[in-house]
C-alpha cells in the first residue's frame, strides 16, 4: 500500500492562492524536472476538496489534460447534477462522507501506489484525521500577503516533521517530510506502578441559607493517598 501526502506550492508566507483564489502567481515560477516527474508517476489517486476541483473553468478539462491521469476523489456535500467527462484512467468520484471515506477509496484505487491530497480544507481535514503520511511542500519566490493559508485552523494541534529530502530548482524550493504520527497509550499499556486512581469523596459543608444552616454536599476528587 502506497503513503498519502499532502503536497501544495506555498507562497513564502503560507499562502496556496492570492486573494482572489487564483494559483497562476505561484506556478510561474514551477519548473518540472526528472525528479519531480518521477514523484508524479507514483501517484495512483487524487484527492481534492470542491473549491480545488471547481478553480477548472471546464471540469472536463480534467479528463482532457490534467496532469495526474488517475482517478480522482471529490470531497464534498453536494455533487453536481452533471458528471464531468471522464476516460480510462481518469474517474471522478465524488465523496460525501467525509475525509476518512475519501482517503479510503483513493487507497483502493490507488493500490500500491501513493495518494496526493490537494487543497487547504481537505488538507486540514487529513491533518486532523491523523491520515497524512508525508508532506510535500514547494515555496515560490513570493510573499502575497492574503489569500487562502495551508495551515490555518490547527491550533489544536502539534504535528512534528522529518525531512526526508530537498528538490531545488532554478526558482522554488521543494521540501519532503515525514509526518510523526503519536502512538495512543491505552490503559492496559500503562505500567500498574505508574497509574494513579482517582476516587469521589464527598465532604458536607455549612451554608447559610435565611439565617438558617443547610447541609450540603459537595464532591471532591482526591488521589489514593488520603484515609477512606
Amino acid at each position: 500500500m502506497g503513503r498519502v501526502c499532502l503536497g501544495m506550492i506555498l507562497s513564502v508566507d503560507g499562502y496556496i492562492s492570492d486573494r482572489d483564489g487564483k494559483l497562476g502567481k505561484l506556478y510561474e515560477s514551477f519548473e518540472p524536472n526528472e525528479v519531480i516527474q518521477a514523484e508524479m508517476a507514483k501517484t495512483g489517486a487524487v484527492v481534492m476538496g470542491r473549491n480545488t476541483f471547481d478553480m477548472s473553468e471546464d471540469p472536463d478539462a480534467y479528463a482532457d489534460d490534467y496532469e495526474f491521469q488517475v482517478p480522482l476523489f471529490i470531497l464534498t456535500h453536494h455533487p453536481p447534477a452533471n458528471h464531468p467527462k471522464e476516460n480510462e484512467n481518469l474517474t471522478i468520484t465524488f465523496v460525501t462522507d467525509g475525509i476518512e471515506s475519501a482517503v479510503h477509496q483513493a487507497k483502493q484505487a490507488a493500490k500500491e501506489k501513493d495518494v496526493v491530497v490537494l487543497g487547504a480544507d481537505v488538507g486540514q481535514q487529513l491533518l486532523k484525521a491523523n491520515l497524512a503520511d508525508d508532506l510535500q511542500v514547494a515555496f515560490a519566490p513570493i510573499i502575497l500577503g492574503q489569500g487562502v493559508r495551508l495551515f490555518d485552523h490547527l491550533e489544536e494541534l502539534e504535528i512534528r516533521l522529518e525531512k526526508l529530502r530537498t528538490i531545488e530548482t532554478a526558482k522554488q524550493v521543494e521540501i519532503w517530510y515525514r509526518v510523526m504520527k503519536e502512538k495512543k497509550t491505552t490503559a492496559e499499556q500503562v505500567p500498574l506502578n505508574s497509574r494513579v486512581p482517582v476516587f469521589n469523596y464527598c465532604f458536607p459543608i455549612n451554608l447559610e441559607k435565611n439565617n438558617r444552616k443547610t447541609k450540603h454536599i459537595i464532591p471532591k476528587r482526591i488521589t489514593p493517598h488520603c484515609k477512606e
